[in-house]
């Protein structure tokens, strides 16, 4: 039924009660939650809603009674009493409208309750009985397959992004009438694809020179690794960062619904499915909430969009102390855990931390032709600034130097991101899908001897020495070989004493 059609007849004699499913976001996760309508006494024909109705659903009361009366549907003709359980869980976001309206045109017999089985209903209402598209319609049809619905119905600018998830009927809707129809049995419109990203990365070929650094790069690359990069201005820092997103293969189709369901939550709309592993780099003056995410509802921060991918901190010390201890758990955790009364929200976030720093608060400590300005003090308390156990979460520390003029000469002198990407490739196949997994200590041999040597000499922690030997074995897959030698462990130590150097 369009929206310039008269209403549908009645299908069936109005009931007492019905139940209609829709879903609650919470955090990264939908929820679901079962809306019971029944008439109530009196002759009032209001809407009562119970179960902590949030500003958005009490408000789909007026919606609601404007789309009834654009479309001269019937009005209930008693009281109507709505529970949303479970009770305890808030009741917030832009969903509620549809689910609550099929409610009411169920019990004034407009639709079959029958038409409720097996099916979850979202979406927001307009006056004119148009649907508008709803927030985080991905992670809503992700959860409604997981929680075992035959179809989800929604706005249909949310179908292309939702017709995506296996197993799951979505049938989309461009305005109440319409759902009114598929409700009956029609067939529904065809959705059309969804949009996806189009990433061109940026080809490693265009730096000049810093052959540690592109080797760090790839290293960092194979092993999922966090890498800091230290040297004066324009020696390439940002540069090689921006080009690590051409080195990591595309995401799975899981993951890639996972990223693109996170982003939708972020946009507040539909999204652009994301094929290739994000790449995000917030300026230094982002707030907490930016970085690791809040607001209310909740919604994910850079560290949760930067997840099954990277993320960038440029100038590192000019972020904020206290913001940059925030990662030190996501780091860990591989997800943001925010305190919520009420209503606590978790976001995954298994991110690959960059970080670039200058050496010094003016850049120039250690520059062969430029002298540095930097008192002793303030060198200190810049590299105070981000603390030791930070640093001890990053698995790779170079430094690079200023480039000489035979540097910004020289043209072809590195391998395109294509030869890098299939090296990268092959020694992911090696490590398998657990690049996280903790590598087993040498009981015995050089390689043992020549760690303990290692930890002796540079009071390594337990973090550390499981980030050495993984880095190493990342090392080891590059050359194709499944355990690392003394050479690799060599190479591995040579890129963690940076780290050391800078506590």
């Amino acid at each position: 039924m369009s929206r310039a059609e008269p209403p549908p007849p009645r299908l069936s004699p109005s009931v007492e009660e019905c139940r209609v499913q829709t879903l609650c976001l919470v955090g990264s996760r939908a929820v679901p939650v079962e809306i019971e309508l029944r008439y109530t006494g009196g002759l009032m024909q209001r809407i009562i809603l119970t179960g902590l109705p949030g500003g958005a659903l009490r408000e789909a009361r007026d919606r609601i009674r404007g789309c009834l009366d654009h479309y001269g549907l019937p009005a209930p003709r008693r009281s109507v009493l709505a529970n949303f359980a479970p009770a305890d869980l808030p009741k917030v976001g832009n969903a509620f409208d549809l689910p609550l309206a099929v409610g009411i045109l169920v019990l004034t017999g407009v639709i079959e309750p029958s038409a409720m089985q097996g099916r979850a209903i979202a979406g927001e209402l307009a006056l004119d009985g148009r649907l508008r598209p709803i927030r985080g319609g991905l992670a809503l049809a992700l959860q409604a397959r997981q929680l075992g619905f035959d179809a989800l119905l929604v706005p249909a600018a949310n179908g292309p992004e939702a017709q995506l998830v296996q197993g799951l009927r979505v049938e989309a809707a461009d305005s109440l009438g319409q759902a009114l129809e598929i409700l009956a049995g029609a067939p529904p419109p065809a959705i059309p694809a969804a949009r996806r990203d189009r990433v061109t990365p940026l080809d490693l070929v265009d730096v000049r020179g810093q052959a540690s650094a592109r080797r760090a790069l790839e290293i960092a690359a194979a092993g999922r690794h966090n890498l800091l990069m230290n040297g004066p201005p324009g020696t390439g820092k940002t540069m090689l960062a921006q080009r690590i997103v051409g080195l990591l293969p595309p995401l799975g189709e899981e993951t890639s619904l996972a990223v693109s369901a996170l982003h939708g939550l972020a946009l507040g709309g539909p999204t652009v499915i994301h094929t290739h592993p994000p790449f995000r780099a917030p300026h230094h003056t982002v707030t907490r909430a930016g970085l690791i995410g809040g607001g209310n509802p909740p919604r994910p921060g850079e560290v949760a969009l930067a997840h099954a991918g990277v993320l960038f901190l440029d100038e590192m010390p000019e972020f904020g102390r206290g913001l940059l201890e925030t990662l030190r758990q996501p780091i860990e955790d591989k997800q943001v855990r925010l305190a919520r009364s009420g209503s606590p929200a978790t976001f995954p976030a298994d991110f690959q931390l960059l970080a670039a720093m200058n050496p010094c608060p003016c850049g120039y400590r250690g520059h062969p032709r430029r002298g540095c300005t930097c008192t002793p003090l303030e060198v200190d308390r810049y590299r105070r600034r981000i603390s030791g156990p930070l640093l001890d979460r990053f698995d790779l520390c170079v430094e690079l130097v200023a480039p000489e003029a035979a540097d910004w000469s020289a043209i072809g002198d590195g391998e395109d991101s294509a030869t890098v990407a299939a090296r990268v490739a092959a020694a992911r196949a090696h490590i398998g899908e657990s690049p996280e997994a903790i590598v087993p200590l040498p009981r015995e041999g050089k390689v043992r001897r020549r760690l303990m040597r290692a930890v002796s000499a540079y009071s390594l922690s337990g973090r550390a020495v499981h980030r050495l030997l993984a880095v190493a074995r990342t090392i080891a897959a590059l050359e194709g070989q499944a355990t690392a030698t003394v050479e690799h462990l060599d190479e591995a130590l040579s890129f963690r004493t940076g780290l050391m150097s800078s506590d």
